[in-house]
């Protein structure tokens, strides 16, 4: 695996890793489940490239999904905030 590649791998893991502690601190709500069922999905996506990897299409649409997951992630987590007073 190149170097380029196995950057891209490197952060798609550690950007789901971040989202999913990042919804693991939200209440449970509905939203809060979907978000977190996403981030699950592409991690399963995600560790199988270590045994068949990717092609760069299917690279670049996984960063882009990761990085749409983590702005609804924080779009969520603004409004739990907004909606608990702080």
């Amino acid at each position: 695996m190149s170097p380029a590649k196995s950057t891209r791998l490197s952060i798609a893991k550690q950007g789901l890793t971040d989202i999913l502690e990042r919804l693991s601190e939200m209440p449970p709500s509905a939203r809060v489940r979907e978000l977190r069922a996403k981030a699950m999905a592409f991690e399963r996506v995600v560790r199988n490239w270590d045994r068949s990897p990717p092609s760069e299409e299917q690279r670049a649409a996984m960063m882009k999904c990761v990085i749409d997951l983590n702005v609804e992630t924080m779009d969520e987590g603004r409004k739990v905030r907004n909606e608990s007073g702080e």
